[in-house]
């Protein structure tokens, strides 16, 4: 009767072991097969001023066992497909998104439901342009404001701390974008005399382009797009012989500035 009950008692923890054992494997092996997907959404992902963001990712990836997709929407120009994405990408199970915002406040108010439901990170900046207020969303982006204050701090630098007389335009990608907004205000807040202030998607909604816009001495790109197309607007000699100052980090950036096209050039780390 003893024997009889020791093999029970014996049989109960060995089935036991075989169960925990069992258990374990098998949540193993589903950690395993479902590593978490995170959907990368960036408009221009493909160009150079994303590759050190895209080498970022790729380590961050392996270091922490997650799947990074990235989600090109090069060939797509309207914001609302850009939140279509987004919930294509939720969709197919992505347990988190990454994106960086092409629309305004619309789509940013429309991000800000979906963040209720699945993490979002925004990259490069927020569309919001106040400089006190913090973003609804996390954003993982450099400072914006001190960048406009050292591209005025190296303007000022340049011409021996006197802008007295000195005519500067100001040229950006967006009209939309909060963190050109911050840089402008950055560079105004120093001090500097605007003449004017001038955005790539509204001209081209009022066939305006940079060349057209008054003579000025000075030209602030205050993003890559901006200072590329700058840049190769002094190449041709279509800036009246302005001086291209600007805020960019692609290899076509850094051209500019080696070939002398632009004088200086303020670099943000996107890793």
């Amino acid at each position: 009767m003893k024997n009889g009950k020791r093999t029970f008692i014996l049989t109960e923890i060995v089935l036991g072991l075989l169960v925990a054992t069992l258990a374990f494997f098998m949540l193993y092996n589903k950690n395993e097969q479902k590593a978490e997907r995170i959907a990368v959404v960036i408009p221009d992902i493909e160009e150079s001023q994303w590759s050190a963001f895209k080498y970022g990712l790729k380590m961050a990836s392996q270091e922490y066992g997650v799947n990074t997709v990235l989600i090109s929407k090069a060939n797509i120009n309207m914001s609302e497909d850009e939140i279509e994405v987004v919930q294509q990408e939720i969709d197919k199970g992505a347990d988190a998104i990454i994106v960086k915002m092409v629309g305004g406040s619309k789509e940013y108010s429309k991000l800000k439901k979906i963040q209720k439901k699945v993490p979002i990170m925004l990259a490069g900046e927020s569309p919001d342009n106040n400089v006190e207020k913090k973003s609804a969303i996390p954003v993982t982006e450099p400072d914006q404001y001190d960048m406009g204050v050292a591209l005025a701090g190296k303007l000022l630098e340049n011409n021996n701390g006197n802008l007295r007389g000195k005519k500067i335009g100001i040229y950006t990608e967006s009209s939309c974008s909060g963190a050109d907004s911050k840089r402008e205000k950055g560079v105004r807040d120093s001090g500097a005399k605007i003449l004017w202030s001038v955005s790539r998607d509204e001209g081209i909604k009022k066939k305006v382009i940079l060349q057209s816009q008054r003579k000025v001495d000075i030209v602030l790109a205050l993003d890559d797009t901006s200072l590329v197309e700058a840049g190769e607007a002094a190449k041709q000699n279509n800036l009246s012989g302005a001086i291209v100052y600007g805020i960019g980090n692609s290899t076509e950036a850094v051209y500019y500035l080696d070939t002398r096209w632009a004088e200086s050039l303020i670099v943000s780390d996107e890793f």
